[in-house]
């Protein structure tokens, strides 16, 4: 299941645990609670949840469903949530204070979630910026200072001022270099900026690549 999937369903999933909660409080039992709250309309989290009626109406135990269902969302929050129920229902808690408890816990953890990537997304950007500035310096130093030195240098043919011999900067040897440069700027501040911002290596990876491919293209273009 991807990242933006489970995200959807972590978003969904504290609704339905209070539609549980409310339908266990009118007197409902457990299955009937679930099966009532499923037919509520939670985007992708539907699907699921008709899966999980479906194996309790085929006689699978709630804590087996439940435990089904964790595996097959593989968050570390929802399979954390699944074993907190089956512990509380084993031990014979209030069936809507179990799951109204279970739907604030995620809101508290979609909370810090979020707070934490809207943090590191100022981090995120304040990364990608340095690489434009960084690109645009290399740019503008390469299009004045260095071009006014191999304009120079093709006057003098090789004359030297001093003890420099101007002759001696290749342009293909200095476009290599700036671009050295750029490219382990662009694969470090996408790596760190996509994880930070997302929390996830392939995130970074992805990022990383964006901002290697510009830089190719800048200096396809530019160069």
């Amino acid at each position: 299941m991807k990242q933006k999937q489970k995200r959807e369903i972590m978003d969904k999933l504290p609704d339905f645990l209070r539609d549980i909660a409310n339908s266990s409080a009118s007197g409902m039992t457990i299955f009937d609670s679930i099966r009532s709250a499923s037919e509520g309309e939670y985007g992708r989290l539907t699907d699921e949840l008709k899966m999980m009626v479906a194996q309790l109406s085929w006689g699978i135990p709630i804590d087996v469903a439940l435990t089904n269902f964790g595996e097959r969302i593989n968050t570390n929050e929802v399979k954390r949530l699944a074993i907190t129920i089956n512990k509380a229902l084993e031990i014979g808690g209030n069936t809507s204070v179990v799951f109204n408890a279970a739907a604030k816990e995620l809101d508290q953890i979609r909370r810090v979630e979020q707070q934490r990537r809207t943090e590191m997304s100022m981090y995120s950007i304040v990364i990608f910026i340095s690489f434009f500035v960084f690109l645009a310096v290399i740019i503008i130093i390469n299009g004045t200072i260095f071009q006014a030195i191999y304009d120079l240098q093709g006057k003098m043919a090789g004359k030297a001022i001093g003890s420099i011999s101007i002759a001696d900067i290749a342009p293909t040897e200095v476009k290599n270099m700036f671009f050295t440069f750029v490219f382990v700027q662009s694969l470090g501040g996408g790596l760190l900026g996509g994880f930070m911002m997302d929390g996830r290596l392939s995130a970074g990876i992805r990022q990383a690549f964006i901002l290697v491919l510009i830089s190719l293209i800048t200096f396809k273009l530019l160069f």
